[in-house]
């Protein structure tokens, strides 16, 4: 089925019916993805609060493409979702006999937080935005981080204790098993997969409710068991 509209000397201008019925479903599917996002916004939040039988709100952790974390918290942020990306600060480290001015970087690779009640419409919102990969724990039922975990996490991240990381001397190895010891995923127990002595990261992988979660953060966050 089509439609034809006359312009002119122009000729025939044909669109397609199937066209239009595409735009429309798109269009209706962004409008739901939105209204979902809403659901996890500030507002929704305190509504959501006062309902004894939801589930009360907290933190959780989205799982997002590494490099994105800002751009996710930035789009977050827009949509009035509380969100956090928690970073080091700038600040000057000598290599090599050269000073150079280390910029502001994640302490966790590839992660935002999210403060949102954990109901289903709320998590479907989130998994839609652009760059999230996926949610901790599972949309169905989110890993929820301690709140005083991360507010030291962040406090500790303000006051400089991540801005060297890369200079720091450790002994651990390839396949050994650590536990986390500050931040969302404070005191689970993983695997190192790989070390970045240059930049002072750690890659793990993490066992979280049963479900592997790679996990990429600074060494100043891991303890030998």
């Amino acid at each position: 089925m089509t439609m034809q509209f006359r312009k002119g000397d122009l000729g025939s201008i044909v669109v397609s019916a199937e066209a239009w019925m595409k735009r429309d479903g798109a269009a209706a599917s962004a409008r739901l993805r939105i209204d979902h996002l809403n659901m996890a916004s500030r507002g929704a939040v305190i509504r959501l609060a006062k309902d004894t039988e939801l589930p009360k709100p907290g933190w959780f952790c989205l799982r997002v493409a590494t490099g994105r974390e800002k751009a996710v918290e930035k789009v977050l942020e827009a949509s009035d979702v509380e969100s956090l990306v928690v970073m080091t600060n700038e600040c000057k480290v000598v290599k090599r006999g050269r000073v150079c001015i280390l910029p502001p970087r994640p302490v966790i690779l590839g992660y935002v937080l999210v403060h949102c009640s954990p109901i289903a419409q709320a998590m479907v919102g989130l998994l839609h935005v652009k760059d999230v990969i996926d949610v901790v724990g599972g949309a169905i039922r989110p890993y929820r981080a301690d709140m005083d975990s991360i507010i030291r996490f962040k406090k500790m991240a303000e006051e400089g204790k991540y801005d060297k990381s890369a200079s720091k001397q450790h002994q651990f190895m390839l396949k050994e098993r650590v536990r986390i010891t500050e931040g969302p995923f404070a005191s689970f127990p993983g695997t190192i997969v790989s070390i970045d002595d240059e930049k002072g990261y750690v890659s793990l992988e993490v066992d979280i409710f049963g479900r592997p979660t790679p996990v990429q953060l600074m060494l100043d966050q891991i303890e030998k068991i």
